[in-house]
């Protein structure tokens, strides 16, 4: 039986980003007009593009529109949280970072957790926003009840795909107490890599076939692409496997950081 202490621990802990969040309107706003502003434009974009053809890669108008806005939707709201400022990086240069060493909950733990809180912010607005695309013809619907059941599961695993390379970025700090230029780095790769600027489809052959084998597409470009129609069902197990294998191997990665990470803590100021 899970112990109840350890479970009102956990809960607590997934709210801290949820709630910081939400505590601040200005930042919801900001956030929701982006979001509008980029999917308006994407998909007057894709419109345009698709102005003299009929499809593209495979895919149609709606398809692409659909695509854009999911992809939109993942990657602004993940990109915009964080208003608590609860990174390695940061507890390092205000040296609160000993805390998360001597609390009852493992460094580790505590960063999972607070993750879990993250995605289910990001999640909220994929949901609210999926909805909003519905009723309005924007984003069109899942062509079966498997197809919206399996791009979930999907959308799950990459959730835990990105959480995991979100924290090796975020563990680099312990070597290099600035993330700046690593940061900035992986920013610019996952928006090429995952799907979400150029769908990978568009990408030159060789850099495609490459892209696919990536975790970057894994956390964004495989789920959208099965709600999308351009995986189609029958291909959707070696996805899902491909996810799932990508989640293990930074599981194991992201483990063997932190245990190193304990042993050389540098702390500036506090």
């Amino acid at each position: 039986m899970t112990d109840p202490a350890v479970t009102a621990r956990a809960y607590r802990l997934a709210r801290i980003a949820p709630l910081a969040e939400c505590m601040r309107g200005a930042r919801l706003l900001t956030t929701g007009f982006v979001i509008a502003t980029q999917v308006f434009l994407y998909a007057e974009l894709w419109r345009a593009l698709y102005a003299h053809t009929a499809t593209v890669a495979g895919l149609d108008v709606r398809q692409a529109v659909t695509y854009s806005t999911l992809a939109t939707l993942a990657t602004t709201a993940r990109a915009m949280r964080g208003a608590t400022g609860e990174s390695v990086k940061t507890r390092i240069l205000d040296g609160s970072i000993a805390y998360w060493f001597l609390r009852p909950v493992s460094a580790r733990r505590y960063r999972a957790w607070y993750g879990v809180g993250e995605a289910l912010y990001s999640s909220a607005w994929v949901v609210v926003g999926l909805a909003l695309g519905l009723g309005l013809g924007l984003v069109a619907p899942p062509g079966s009840a498997a197809v919206a059941a399996v791009s979930a599961v999907s959308f799950a695993l990459g959730l835990v795909v990105l959480y995991y390379l979100t924290v090796l970025i975020d563990v680099i700090a312990f070597w290099t107490v600035s993330t700046d230029g690593v940061t900035r780095f992986y920013d610019f790769v996952q928006a090429l890599l995952s799907g979400a600027l150029i769908p990978v489809w568009f990408l030159p052959g060789w850099l495609g076939s490459l892209t696919t084998r990536l975790p970057f597409a894994a956390g964004v470009s495989t789920p959208i692409s099965l709600y999308a129609g351009r995986i189609p069902l029958a291909e959707a197990v070696p996805a899902l496997a491909g996810q799932a294998g990508w989640c293990v191997v930074l599981a194991m990665v992201t483990a063997v950081l932190w245990r190193r990470a304990g042993r050389r803590l540098v702390v500036l100021g506090g």
